[in-house]
């Protein structure tokens, strides 16, 4: 990785972090249907856009590619909030997350795995992206829900699954904690959430390998 792609995340990745748990913790106020606070989440998570130019501005290339992506998905989101049952808005806006969430992911999880040494930037990118990886997963769910309703069964409301509880499944199953209130009914669903499941367990595996490592040379190199 470049110098100056690690320069644009080095002190930044913090606040893609406090972004993303703000994001996880205040998403049930869109439960309620309102458009006002629809609206504010979106704002908020034009915020997580801003981090991400922020953080893959290291060429012109990446600066033109997340302001076209950020563009796209503020336009798309005010059309979606304005009309939820368009089919066509909602999966063009997932398209729009997806792309979005995998280029943080991908900058993110290079800094991570090419860090020379244990820092507090590398452990707030390290669960930046495991957070992202569940952000990944709910557009992709969306999209399976959109083209063919009935893919998840909500069994503690026992009404349609909507986005706010394609948030929640997506972070249970990457964490494999699977309470079995929603469910995937699909086989596409099922395949889905056993692959997030995986690379949920996958990853701090592999994380947990990348941080002991790099702290074992670290103090090697301090004897």
């Amino acid at each position: 990785m470049g110098t100056r792609t690690r320069d644009t995340v080095k002190g930044r990745a913090v606040y893609v972090l406090i972004l993303i748990v703000g994001l996880n913790l205040i998403y049930p106020i869109t439960s309620g249907g309102s458009l006002f606070t629809l609206i504010i989440y979106e704002v908020l998570y034009a915020g997580l856009f801003m981090a991400g130019i922020v953080i893959t501005s290291d060429s012109r290339s990446h600066i033109t590619l997340s302001v076209g992506i950020a563009v796209l998905w503020l336009i798309f989101a005010v059309l979606y909030a304005f009309d939820p049952l368009s089919l066509w808005k909602s999966m063009i806006t997932y398209v729009i997350l997806v792309v979005f969430h995998a280029m943080l992911i991908f900058v993110l999880f290079r800094y991570v795995f090419t860090s020379t040494e244990v820092t507090a930037d590398v452990l707030y990118g390290a669960v930046a992206v495991y957070f992202l990886l569940s952000f990944l997963f709910v557009p992709i769910y969306g999209m399976l829900e959109t083209y063919t309703p009935g893919s998840f069964v909500d069994h503690g409301t026992g009404n349609p699954v909507q986005w706010q509880q394609l948030v929640y499944y997506s972070l249970i199953t990457l964490s494999t904690a699977g309470f079995g209130d929603v469910t995937p009914i699909n086989p596409w669903a099922r395949m889905l959430a056993g692959l997030e499941s995986t690379t949920g367990v996958m990853y701090v595996a592999i994380l947990m390998a990348r941080l002991v490592s790099l702290y074992e040379t670290q103090r090697w190199k301090e004897k």
